[in-house]
């Protein structure tokens, strides 16, 4: 039997990978192919410089609506120098990771380094609980009287 896919919950996405994809040289507008320039919310500097320098190609674009907005990635090839070596050759380093700290990196000549944890899931976490809040506020649906939910409980429960 085969599963039949709604047309009205596909994710709107689309990806270039072919035609004019280059970072414009203010650092603000991206070309894309069919769309033209579009203005970005970050700097594109850094990308910018390394395509001048020839050491990054983009390979493809990506745009996707998400959270009420468009975002656009790259998929960018960078060469690396090659000629890279070790600050310390003769040394070995053991890592171990953990739940109170991140990781805990303890070499061969006896020093030990503590990587502690990032506080990501705590904001996280946070920033979740005000949302749901903020959700719970709102006219939700309710299926045992069939009410539809509200625009306002709809916006806010696509940003939790």
């Amino acid at each position: 039997m085969p599963r039949l896919k709604s047309k009205h919950k596909a994710r709107l996405a689309c990806r270039f990978t072919t035609g004019a994809i280059r970072v414009e040289p203010d650092r603000r507008h991206v070309t894309l192919p069919r769309l033209g320039a579009i203005r970005t919310h970050e700097s594109t500097r850094k990308l910018h410089r390394r395509i001048g320098n020839g050491t990054a190609r983009i390979l493809s674009a990506t745009v996707r609506f998400a959270r009420g907005r468009w975002f656009v990635s790259f998929q960018v090839e960078i060469q690396r120098a090659t000629d890279r070596t070790p600050a310390r050759p003769d040394v070995v380093a053991g890592v171990d990771l953990g739940v109170k700290c991140l990781a805990v990196v303890a070499d061969s000549q006896g020093a030990v380094g503590f990587v502690p944890n990032p506080g990501h899931y705590d904001s996280a976490l946070k920033h979740l609980k005000r949302l749901s809040r903020r959700v719970s506020r709102r006219q939700g649906p309710d299926r045992r009287t069939g009410q539809r939910p509200s625009r306002r409980w709809a916006v806010a429960n696509a940003e939790r």
